[in-house]
C-alpha cells in the first residue's frame, strides 16, 4: 500500500492560531495524507493532540529525537545520522550523480529531495538507479515545479514506489496532495475516500491558518498518462518555449511522430522528430 507523506506543516510556520492549525492538520489527513510532517514549532503547537504514528517530525540541526515524546518518525539533513528512527535527507541537484553510480549504496531510510530541473533522463532509468543506490525505504520528494513533481510521484507509484511526498496545492514546488491522491485512487492503489473532502475547504483552512501564504494555482490533473507533463517540461528545458497551447501542440506531435511513442524522449529524439514535422 502506498503511504502519502504531506510536508505542508514543516514548510509553513507561524500559523494564525493553534485552532486554525489543528483544523488544517485534520483537513490534510481527510484529503488523503497518511503521514503529516511537522516542523518543531508546529509540533509544539499541536503537542496537546498527543502525536501518534501518523506524525513525522523534521528535526532542526542539533536536535534530538528524545526531545519529542510521542513522535516515532523523524527526518533530518544529516544532523542525527545513525538514529534508527530517522530518515536522512539527501538533497539531489544533479541526477547524473545517482545515474553514474558514484554514490555508495545507502542502507538507511532516506528522504530523496530531487530537484525537478535535473530531469534530463528517462524516469524509469532514474528510478532504477535510485533503487540500486538507496537500499532502504525511500521517501520520494521531487520539487521545483509542482506539476512535474506530481507527475514524477505518479510515475514513482506506477513503478511500485510507495512513499511519495506532497504538499497542499503544491506549496514549495512539491507534488500536489489532492492531485496525487485522486490519481492513486484512479489506478486503485488507494481506497476511495468514504467522505470526499472538498478541495475548496482544504484551501480555505490553509488560508485561515496561514493568511499571508500565497496559494499556488493547481493547473494540472494527473492521469495514468501524466508523463505528458514531463515531456512538456523537457521541451521548455530545451528551448521550445511559447504559449501553453504551442507547447501542448508540439508535445502531442512529437509523441505521435515517434515510431515507438515514449513520454520520455531524450534530447536527440526531440530534435529529430521536431525537424521532421517542421
Amino acid at each position: 500500500m502506498i503511504t502519502v507523506i504531506d510536508r505542508t506543516l514543516s514548510i509553513l510556520k507561524a500559523p494564525s492560531s493553534p485552532e486554525a492549525l489543528r483544523r488544517l492538520a485534520d483537513a490534510i489527513f481527510q484529503s488523503g495524507a497518511d503521514v503529516l510532517e511537522l516542523s518543531e514549532d508546529n509540533y509544539r503547537i499541536l503537542s496537546t493532540e498527543k502525536p501518534d504514528g501518523r506524525f513525522l517530525l523534521r528535526l532542526e540541526r542539533g536536535s534530538s529525537p528524545a526531545s519529542f515524546p510521542g513522535v516515532k518518525r523523524f527526518v533530518s539533513t544529516g544532523s542525527a545520522a545513525g538514529n534508527v528512527v530517522l530518515s536522512e535527507e539527501y538533497i539531489v541537484k544533479d541526477a547524473s550523480l545517482i545515474l553514474s553510480g558514484a554514490v555508495p549504496p545507502v542502507l538507511r531510510p532516506v528522504r530523496l529531495s530531487l530537484s525537478t530541473p535535473t530531469l534530463d533522463c528517462h524516469p524509469g532509468t532514474l528510478f532504477s538507479a535510485i533503487r540500486n543506490t538507496f537500499l532502504g525505504h525511500v521517501e520520494f520528494a521531487p520539487h521545483g515545479d509542482s506539476g512535474i513533481a506530481t507527475s514524477l510521484c505518479a510515475e514513482w507509484a506506477l513503478s511500485d514506489g510507495n512513499l511519495p511526498v506532497t504538499t497542499v496545492s503544491g506549496i514549495g514546488g512539491y507534488a500536489s496532495l489532492s492531485d496525487l491522491t485522486v490519481f492513486l485512487r484512479s489506478i486503485r492503489r488507494r481506497r476511495p475516500a468514504e467522505t470526499p473532502f472538498p478541495a475548496e475547504e482544504l484551501l480555505a483552512r490553509l488560508s485561515e491558518a496561514f493568511p499571508d501564504e500565497p496559494i499556488p494555482a493547481s493547473e494540472m490533473k494527473v492521469s495514468p498518462s501524466s508523463s505528458i507533463h514531463i515531456l512538456k517540461f523537457r521541451l521548455e528545458q530545451l528551448g521550445f518555449g511559447g504559449s501553453p497551447a504551442k507547447l501542448k501542440s508540439l508535445s502531442s506531435r512529437i509523441r505521435a511522430g515517434h515510431k515507438t511513442p515514449s513520454p520520455y524522449l531524450d534530447e536527440q529524439a526531440i530534435y529529430a522528430v521536431s525537424r521532421q514535422i517542421d
